[in-house]
């Protein structure tokens, strides 16, 4: 298993952790919108890179792409993880 899949399994693990704190009935809607947009930030910048990986036929370059798609998970990572800390603090 790659760096990378490493990493995007453990950020699974994080968001179904995440994704269930969100589906609890009493997390502010501020809270929820929040994460929706994040989340959707964060995928959308993964496929992203992940389209440019399929139209890259030099080596260097798709190391790059996946340097950037590894340090989207680090900060995505992260970010739930503060996420969810907010959210448990506050119920």
């Amino acid at each position: 298993m790659t760096k990378l899949e490493e990493l995007h399994s453990k950020m699974v693990q994080v968001h179904d952790k995440a994704q269930s704190l969100f589906e609890m009935d009493n997390v502010p809607s501020m809270l929820k919108n929040e994460y929706r947009n994040k989340v959707s930030q964060y995928d959308n910048m993964f496929d992203s890179i992940e389209t440019m990986k399929g139209i890259t036929s030099k080596e260097d370059t798709l190391e790059n792409l996946i340097n950037q798609q590894i340090e989207i998970l680090n900060v995505r990572i992260k970010w739930e993880l503060d996420w969810a800390k907010r959210v448990i603090e506050r119920l």
